[in-house]
């Protein structure tokens, strides 16, 4: 098994970042399909969806963000890498939604640099995915609920144990704990979970809904089924 310090991860991602290899999905303008579907979940289920306030953690170049804006919901990003909030606000400046977005950098297991208690909700679209370690998800986990207004939402969109490429990464590329691998290009730390451990993870709040993602994608030339877990909370 390989292990990996927070700094280093910080480091790894802000090569990739700056000079996108790998994870090309992370250099994209379109906001990830669980963050599609949880702007319609938000719709469903509230009248008012343009005066919401949102928070991404882990939000990379903006995608996300830019998505919710779209949305005409006002929304804050956080990531610890500088090279991806600056690319983030220069989207975000040429796609005309600045005056909807704000993004900061943020190492999001240190505690927000944010108001407590002003989120109507929050997205980890694949954030706790790339913490590192037991203690850093957990630390996130504290930093969300307080930044949550009361009633508040959680949205996780997070790999799975039943993802074939994340299996097979698992497999041969063991990382420290359980689910978890060492990307074999980037050497970057990724996490992938089963339905228990998400349900226990985030049990001190109210599980709303959680369900499956299946789709396709493509690692290393090669098709890949995967069956993300997508779950709403509730603080």
């Amino acid at each position: 098994m390989q292990s990996i310090a927070h700094e280093e991860q910080r480091e790894r991602w802000e090569k990739e970042h700056k000079t996108p290899q790998v994870l090309l999905q992370m250099d994209a303008s379109c906001a990830s399909s669980g963050v599609v579907k949880f702007i319609e979940w938000l719709k469903q289920n509230n009248s008012s969806i343009d005066k919401l306030h949102g928070l991404e953690v882990c939000c990379g170049k903006g995608r996300n963000v830019i998505g919710l804006a779209a949305a005409r919901i006002t929304a804050t990003g956080l990531d610890f890498s500088e090279n991806a909030i600056k690319e983030a606000r220069h989207r975000a400046r040429d796609l005309g939604v600045s005056d909807k977005t704000t993004f900061q950098v943020q190492d999001v297991t240190k505690p927000f640099a944010v108001k407590q208690g002003s989120f109507d909700f929050v997205v980890d679209c694949f954030g706790s995915t790339d913490i590192e370690s037991l203690a850093g998800r957990q630390a996130l986990l504290e930093n969300v609920i307080q930044a949550l207004k009361p009633g508040g939402y959680l949205m996780v969109y997070l790999l799975s144990t039943d993802d074939e490429f994340h299996k097979e990464m698992i497999e041969k590329h063991p990382g420290p704990d359980f689910g978890s691998f060492i990307h074999p290009i980037n050497r970057k730390y990724e996490k992938a979970f089963t339905e228990d451990e998400v349900k226990k993870f985030y049990g001190s709040m109210k599980l709303i809904t959680l369900e499956r993602m299946p789709k396709n994608a493509r690692f290393f030339g090669k098709e890949y089924k995967c069956n993300h877990i997508w779950a709403v909370f509730q603080k």
